[in-house]
């Protein structure tokens, strides 16, 4: 789904429940603090939480950011795009600086 769509429904699904400003943005903390916790059960506590349970965590964030957009007037595609284009000039650069550091942890945190 296009990130602009999903903005556009979720803001036809909730309208009239819309958060303040600040609201938005504690809401989105509160979302991510969900994926954090399912990480946590999943990776230190050895919780068999489905990854599902963390798609709908992800989700939610999808949402919670799409509204943070709205609140302040901003696209959630164009935010898309912006970032890839700073990913495009900065990613060779990161290659170098950490690409071998993050192998390493992959290999060593993942299995």
């Amino acid at each position: 789904m296009e990130l602009d769509r999903l903005q556009s429904e979720a803001r036809r699904l909730t309208e009239g429940l819309e958060h303040p400003r600040v609201g938005a943005a504690l809401a989105l903390g509160e979302e991510c603090g969900e994926i954090l916790r399912w990480v946590l059960e999943h990776e230190i506590y050895g919780s068999d939480a489905p990854p599902a349970a963390l798609a709908g965590e992800i989700g939610d964030v999808l949402v919670t950011l799409a509204e943070l957009c709205d609140r302040y007037g901003l696209s959630l595609g164009e935010c898309g795009t912006a970032v890839l284009a700073k990913l495009e000039r900065k990613v060779p650069e990161w290659r170098e600086q950490i690409g071998d550091g993050l192998r390493d942890a992959r290999e060593r945190l993942d299995g």
